[in-house]
């Protein structure tokens, strides 16, 4: 080759090692991209693990930012959207992957989401999805939680036996995943069985060591607490309170407000407005109390008001009648039956709660509250009879007649009752069981004698609200006014759901008027009340609404 080609050839002979070291440069890039993406996806596990979700969510983020296709990442990412309570981010992440990664994982996180979103059959569809693919992808977590998922299905069914099964097939699976053990305790003490809540605490605590758990402390002092050891109760709800990180407010303020009414109950007034005070910093309790009473608070005000307009229509006379006979009662006395009966049943179901519960505040303890509504309510109902019996005999009439009246609308009353039966149950299905709306003024998923007795006398005080203060109303006043009256005092004793309370009230003091019978409301309460026992011992679906 001569000197001219070779010069000419020169700087193509410089190609090749430059070529070389761009492609070494481009493998270390690649190398280096491939590492930052595992170290951020390792990172958010890390954190993951650890509780700090946000802070995992920004790591699994950045592994992305490097290496969009990193899916073990955005399942990753998927995890902590869930578990931060982002489910439309959480199930976008999760589809795509549905398909690419064979696993169960994918399709067990959009049922968990399917579920926490109410729509429960597409939750039960991805289950069985999930469960097909365990068997050739076994994974012992997965499997925990899939009867974790199915436990949890099952109990917004109101399948509770079926739930509590399922949630012991996930702590046979994982003994130590503490989120089965809180799940099975809590439903074990929504349905009463305390001893077997506790046990199950307990024993978490006693295998694995962890007594450090702030949620399962608050459970244990919730459930003493509805067992009346307030001692007991207390404890656990001070190491709870201790337990809790920073950020807990809405945890903190919960265990404050339950070891307020704990020290209130024990007659510790200091240390009860104490609690109550650092509640109060940590959320709006006067909010709390009013989102509750509100509706309460409003009927009482308009009750006064009726009253009022009602007075100021009375023409003035001095006009002095002289009756013979049987003679109408009067307003002032419907109206000192109800008081005497109301503060004498109040006295009862205090005493009961003393003696019998040894708790001053047991009307708001979990469980224990519902036995002493239905002591009050049992007594209201026995003295508001006795006491309207009384008052009709002594002004000449005869009380069965009088309050009863004919049978011949007997049907009319069944009817009517199964009317009730069902807009309640609507009622309780489709609007919200707490707050402002109000749920029902008895908790029926635990049938304890003293709640079958209260509904057995509950219809009893249907003489007293149509057929004794009616008549009285509708001759002092007019008819609406009577009638709004009637529904309204009946609202005001029950205190919840007030709307449908108002609704029945205006109801069945219209049929009590057009018939001129007491036994057709009275025969519609009773049909109301014996189908909800009924329905609540019987339909899993009805005893659900009482639950939450």
């Amino acid at each position: 080759m001569n000197r001219s080609a070779s010069a000419l050839l020169g700087p193509f002979r410089l190609v090749r090692p430059l070529a070389i070291l761009a492609f070494a440069a481009c493998l270390g890039w690649a190398s280096s991209q491939t590492f930052n993406a595992n170290t951020y996806y390792q990172q958010c596990l890390r954190f993951e693990a650890g509780g700090d979700f946000e802070t995992a969510r920004q790591s699994c983020i950045n592994a992305l930012q490097v290496d969009p296709n990193f899916d073990n990442a955005k399942l990753a990412l998927a995890r902590v959207e869930l578990a931060l309570g982002n489910y439309i981010n959480a199930e976008t992440n999760l589809k795509p992957l549905r398909d690419r990664i064979p696993t169960a994982e994918p399709v067990v996180l959009l049922a968990e989401v399917a579920l926490l979103t109410d729509r429960y059959i597409e939750a039960e569809g991805l289950l069985v999805t999930a469960e097909s693919r365990l068997e050739t992808h076994f994974h012992n977590a997965l499997a925990g939680k899939i009867n974790f998922l199915k436990g949890q299905l099952a109990s917004q069914r109101g399948k509770f036996s079926e739930a509590s099964s399922h949630y012991q097939q996930a702590i046979t699976v994982d003994s130590l995943n503490v989120e089965y053990r809180l799940a099975d305790a809590q439903l074990r003490y929504r349905l009463g069985d305390l001893k077997g809540a506790i046990a199950q605490l307990e024993g978490y605590q006693e295998l694995s060591g962890d007594i450090r758990n702030a949620e399962v402390r608050a459970l244990l002092g919730k459930i003493y607490w509805s067992m009346g050891e307030l001692d007991t109760a207390a404890g656990h709800l001070e190491t709870a309170l201790a337990l809790r990180g920073a950020r807990e407010i809405d945890a903190q303020a919960r265990d404050l407000r339950a070891l307020a009414l704990i020290y209130y109950g024990q007659g510790d007034l200091q240390s009860g407005a104490l609690a109550f005070r650092e509640a109060s910093r940590r959320g709006n309790m006067l909010i709390s109390f009013f989102n509750s009473t509100i509706l309460w608070l409003l009927l009482l005000l308009v009750l006064v008001a009726i009253h009022l307009i009602g007075e100021s229509r009375i023409p003035n006379s001095s006009t002095l009648e002289v009756v013979e006979g049987p003679r109408l009662w009067t307003v002032g006395q419907v109206y000192r039956i109800l008081i005497l009966s109301l503060l004498l049943s109040a006295t009862i179901a205090l005493v009961y709660s003393v003696v019998g519960l040894k708790n001053f505040l047991a009307i708001l303890t979990p469980l224990q509250s519902t036995d002493v509504r239905a002591v009050f309510l049992i007594v209201f109902s026995f003295f508001l009879t006795v006491f309207t019996v009384r008052q009709v005999q002594s002004n000449g009439w005869d009380a069965v007649e009088q309050l009863l009246g004919n049978s011949r609308q007997f049907l009319l009353g069944i009817a009517v009752g199964i009317l009730m039966l069902a807009i309640m149950l609507v009622y309780l299905a489709y609007l919200p069981s707490s707050g402002a709306m109000g749920s029902f003024y008895l908790k029926l998923s635990r049938l304890t004698p003293l709640v079958v007795l209260a509904i057995i006398f509950l219809p009893l005080t249907e003489l007293f609200f149509r057929a004794f203060a009616l008549p009285s109303l509708e001759d002092r006043y007019d008819r609406l006014l009577a009638l709004f009256i009637s529904a309204g005092l009946f609202a005001l004793v029950l205190a919840t759901p007030v709307p449908i309370l108002i609704a029945f009230g205006v109801g069945l003091a219209e049929i009590f008027r057009r018939s001129n019978s007491g036994l057709t409301p009275f025969v519609a309460q009773v049909v109301f009340h014996v189908g909800l026992v009924i329905s609540v011992s019987f339909i899993p679906w009805v005893r659900s609404l009482f639950m939450f």
